[in-house]
């Protein structure tokens, strides 16, 4: 016979006892035990492909971390991969349990300031960057050019060191490059690099 019966328990009772149906073992239950998430992801990395596989992850989004991490810039934690992404509340819930971040070398720190925005800052805003004037001239000149898109394509243009777009993760934006407002012009004489 089979080990468990289609009978009623009553009835499973009797056959047992009478010796037409096998005793079966007292089970415990197993405790269930909590698992960890099936996808862990080191953030500073992380393939295209495995960014792809959180929930709400856009390819812009995969190539973004991607760019940034290939020009040695690395995440210290889940709040600023989040304010660079923008993320809502619910797919930072979704990631969160999935995201680790290992630092490759000295993590800096960072003072907590709002925002600027590179695309049309005036010339008081950015220079709270501390940046060298060559630097500031190079931004300016670019974005005379074209607005920035990101971080990435900030770093590109201007050939920024990782450490300098990492200080840069949370303090600054890019909005659309405003068309009639006033361009401000590059410094004679300097020369960026």
């Amino acid at each position: 016979m089979p080990r468990s019966h289609w009978l009623d328990p009553l009835a499973r009772q009797v056959l047992m006892a009478t010796g037409q149906l096998a005793k079966t073992p007292l089970q415990t239950p197993t405790p269930i035990k909590p698992q960890a998430p099936s996808l862990m992801l080191d953030v500073n990395r992380a393939s295209i492909a495995e960014w792809r596989m959180l929930p709400g992850c856009t390819d812009d989004m995969a190539d973004l971390l991607v760019r940034l991490q290939q020009g040695g810039v690395q995440f210290a934690e889940a709040e600023d991969l989040f304010r660079l992404l923008d993320l809502t509340s619910e797919i930072r819930d979704l990631w969160q349990p999935h995201l680790i971040f290992h630092w490759y070398g000295d993590a800096p720190t960072q003072p907590e300031l709002k925002p600027i925005d590179l695309n049309n800052a005036d010339a008081e805003e950015l220079s709270l960057l501390s940046w060298p004037q060559q630097r500031l001239d190079g931004l300016l000149r670019e974005r005379n050019r074209a607005g920035f898109r990101d971080l990435a394509d900030l770093q590109s243009r201007l050939c920024l060191p990782a450490s300098a777009v990492e200080a840069l993760i949370g303090r600054v934006r890019f909005e659309t490059r405003r068309t009639n407002g006033p361009t401000l012009p590059l410094r004679s004489g300097r020369h960026a690099a």
